[in-house]
């Protein structure tokens, strides 16, 4: 948590005093490598995510889950209601997330770092406007099953 404040005040620092002045963000995850075993990340969690909208920074919460042996969950951006990630398709540390919106679907497609708590990639709008995002898991000591336990 301490973490993600530290990251939030750094964000909120870079912020422009009016909105006629954008903010140059750029987000970059380091290539994961494959781990021991070829076992996947594990994705259940909550993650922080900020978006650069424009230059406007936009933050929101994620929240990915199980379901049977496939990822579910929900966006919660801060400005708007919270949204369906209706599938997660993870091939290595390669991450596709589909999104339900009122408009349509939203895509997110980017990488995961090298011990799997950040991703970092590229969100295309219906329309396809894009825009830079990154998320950082929140530290936890739940601990869920693998993907693979699940599908067996």
């Amino acid at each position: 948590m301490k973490r993600f404040i530290t990251g939030a005040a750094l964000a909120f620092a870079v912020v422009p005093a009016t909105a006629s002045e954008p903010v140059n963000m750029r987000f970059e995850c380091d290539a994961g490598a494959a781990t021991a075993g070829g076992e996947a990340p594990n994705l259940h969690g909550n993650w922080d995510f900020l978006m650069d909208a424009g230059g406007e920074p936009s933050f929101g919460l994620m929240s990915l889950g199980f379901v049977g042996d496939t990822y579910g969950g929900s966006l919660t951006p801060v400005r708007t209601a919270p949204v369906v990630v209706r599938t997660i398709t993870l091939t290595g540390y390669s991450i596709h997330m589909v999104v339900a919106s009122r408009e349509g679907d939203v895509l997110f497609d980017g990488t995961l770092s090298a011990n799997g708590n950040r991703m970092c990639g590229t969100v295309t709008y219906h329309g396809g406007r894009t825009l830079a995002m990154v998320a950082q898991k929140r530290p936890s000591t739940y601990q869920s099953q693998s993907q693979a336990q699940r599908a067996r």
